[in-house]
């Protein structure tokens, strides 16, 4: 069964958003607002009314990343393949007068994959990209476009997409922001257009690991369409979902210490005239390595 062979890939495309070329909307407009609490765990947030400033430092940050990702047959008896996945980045950050440029390198990539699946393809490491980002947006350079998708490559420019956030300037508790992002993404090897409307909101001061953080959250609608060929076979994509993502700040250090993404898809998928209907929740965690 063609579908159920490429699991794998339909999984570490869109687990990675980002394929090919990534366009922001204008800079976030912040306006004031009371919103919801977020229930941290042990955490503990900090009730006062500070004005934070978050500004990206020069330097390489070292991040350490764990993936996993549920895919479950809503249109059988609800077989569930599972596929996690882990690895280890760099990212270089140099200012330029326009903004930053950034190198990003992937030197450790380990995929686990259980059930049907099947096992992950070999990799070359390390896997590098480089681009520029100012408060428009995330721009990657030196990419072909008619360039075809790696696993790897669609993960790193995705993780450097969750990574690279354009802030405002100021920072409160309270206040929000959006932007929309579209993307071209290749699962399985089928050109598809994703579109994601990201929502962030400022929740205030906690403590992560001994040390004060600003926590934001980010809340994620996203549509993705999708035609082309596999195997011989004509495939089309259908998708539509939501996530959330929490992140924690340094403002001291100009670092994200700690970010958590999840995002749960509802996928459909025409192969050869036959219907496929999958859900697919994921998680990403990303660790700063001092």
């Amino acid at each position: 069964m063609i579908l159920i062979r490429h699991w794998y890939l339909l999984f570490g495309a869109f687990f990675s958003i980002a394929c090919a070329t990534t366009r922001s909307s204008p800079p976030p407009v912040v306006v004031p607002t009371a919103p919801s609490p977020i229930n941290q765990g042990p955490t503990t947030t900090t009730p006062d009314a500070r004005l934070w400033s978050f500004k990206y430092q020069p330097g390489i940050v070292n991040y350490r990343i764990a993936r996993s990702a549920t895919i479950v047959r809503s249109d059988t008896a609800g077989s569930t393949e599972l596929s996690t996945n882990t690895s280890h980045e760099l990212i270089t950050l140099d200012s330029t007068e326009s903004g930053i440029s950034f190198v990003g390198v992937v030197d450790t990539f380990t995929t686990t994959a259980q059930g049907l699946i099947g096992p992950a393809q070999p990799i070359l490491l390390p896997v590098q990209v480089s681009g520029s980002f100012t408060p428009g947006g995330l721009t990657l350079t030196g990419q072909a476009a008619n360039e075809k998708c790696s696993p790897v490559h669609s993960v790193l420019y995705s993780d450097l997409y969750n990574l690279l956030v354009p802030f405002p300037q100021q920072l409160s508790p309270g206040i929000f922001w959006r932007d929309s992002v579209e993307i071209r993404v290749c699962p399985a090897g089928v050109p598809t257009l994703s579109h994601t409307t990201r929502v962030f909101t400022v929740t205030g001061e906690v403590t992560y690991e001994g040390r004060p953080v600003v926590l934001v959250q980010r809340d994620d609608t996203t549509r993705a369409q999708g035609d082309g060929g596999l195997q011989q076979h004509r495939v089309s994509i259908d998708a539509h979902g939501t996530g959330t993502a929490i992140y924690y700040l340094d403002i001291s250090t100009g670092r994200i210490m700690h970010l958590t993404v999840n995002q749960t898809l509802a996928l459909g998928v025409t192969a050869s005239g036959r219907q496929y209907q999958l859900k697919q929740d994921s998680k990403q965690e990303f660790e700063i390595v001092r």
